[in-house]
């Protein structure tokens, strides 16, 4: 099959396509994807096992195994977009004998393998994974450095975040096994109900658990306060969750967090309608006023101002001395004036403080 293109420039391009050439470069084009997107190569392994165990019950392991593991792993990719120098990249799942006790979960490679006992309840297999997935591997250097019950706080609501797009089952398992007995906790529950607005503003975990992360990143070469870090958690939660329940246009509220070890600014950059013919000087005029200590620039606004805010940054990134660091598009609900839910589409652009080098990640082989 043979196309004439660009005739009015008496140009004449050729293309010669076999017919058997079109589904083989179909499949080509499939397996590249699948193997970009190991998870969705589960989820399919997954489907086929499904229907496998009609014939023999010996496909039943397998499903369950890559059930979870494409279930965890889509979850994993959707946060590693969102929340930078997360050390895992995945998980998969060990089936162990009943008869043997569980050994502990590793990480190789940036791979937790979480050792399970099988159940033939699936809602309790599900649940069982995610506790050990996020227990072992969701901010591994962080909970190193805060108090019990905020650790518990975060394994909860993250755990509960995750099921609660499940089938109601698997979350009432959850509530149930798990999680009910948590919320007795006082300090541990109203953290939960605070995460949850912040979750809902959009920023639990692009600024809250990103905060925590490259908390524990951080060196401590000499003795720290463990109190003065569990505090400055604290207040770190508190600072977001007023963020997350502001006013639309609430001029007077601090978007500025200087702790000892947290130190962060938040910036609105336009109203909520389209500024793309507004002047860029006030802003970069402010974003020039940020501390010098200033570590992380968390920059928010409509999503139909993503080039007016890139525009503000590169028109001002050599004075302010910050480079990229992520950016994401993501839905939101935050107050109107009047403190009704308004549902938005935000853009989040970070920045890091190129002075920024007390910091240690995990090296490992690709």
């Amino acid at each position: 099959m043979k196309f004439d293109l660009f005739d009015d420039f008496d140009m004449n391009i050729t293309f010669d396509i076999s017919a058997w050439s079109i589904p083989t470069i179909f499949l080509f084009c499939v397996l590249i994807y699948l193997l970009m997107n190991p998870e969705k190569l589960e989820c399919w392994i997954a489907l086929f096992a499904r229907f496998g165990k009609f014939i023999t019950h010996r496909f039943d392991k397998t499903y369950i195994k890559f059930d979870l593991q494409s279930k965890i792993n889509t979850y994993v990719a959707g946060i590693k977009k969102k929340t930078k120098h997360l050390t895992i990249d995945g998980v998969t799942i060990d089936w162990i004998d009943e008869n043997k006790p569980l050994p502990e979960n590793y990480t190789k490679n940036g791979n937790l393998i979480i050792r399970l006992h099988k159940s033939d309840n699936r809602n309790k297999n599900i649940v069982n994974a995610s506790i050990a997935f996020i227990a072992n591997a969701f901010l591994s250097k962080a909970k190193s450095y805060i108090a019990p019950y905020q650790r518990e706080s975060i394994n909860l609501y993250t755990c509960y975040d995750f099921l609660r797009h499940e089938h109601c089952e698997v979350l009432d398992q959850f509530i149930q096994d798990f999680m009910k007995e948590k919320m007795d906790n006082e300090k541990i529950a109203d953290l939960f109900e605070k995460y949850n607005d912040i979750n809902k503003a959009g920023i639990y975990y692009p600024i809250l658990i990103q905060e925590l992360t490259l908390l524990g990143e951080k060196v401590f070469n000499k003795k720290r306060n463990n109190e003065l870090i569990y505090g400055e958690v604290n207040q770190l939660i508190n600072f977001l969750y007023q963020y997350s329940n502001r006013k639309l246009h609430d001029d007077e509220l601090v978007t500025d967090f200087n702790g000892e070890y947290c130190k962060f600014a938040i910036r609105i950059v336009g109203k909520h309608y389209k500024v793309s013919t507004e002047n860029t000087d006030r802003y970069i005029h402010n974003l020039k006023k940020i501390h010098v200590n200033n570590e992380t620039l968390y920059l928010i606004g409509n999503v139909d101002n993503k080039k007016f805010i890139r525009k503000v940054v590169k028109e001002c990134q050599d004075d302010i001395q910050y480079t990229f660091f992520a950016e994401e598009e993501y839905n939101a609900t935050i107050r109107d004036a009047e403190g009704k839910d308004l549902p938005i589409k935000s853009y989040l652009l970070v920045l890091r403080n190129k002075k920024i080098t007390v910091y240690h990640k995990l090296n490992r082989k690709s």
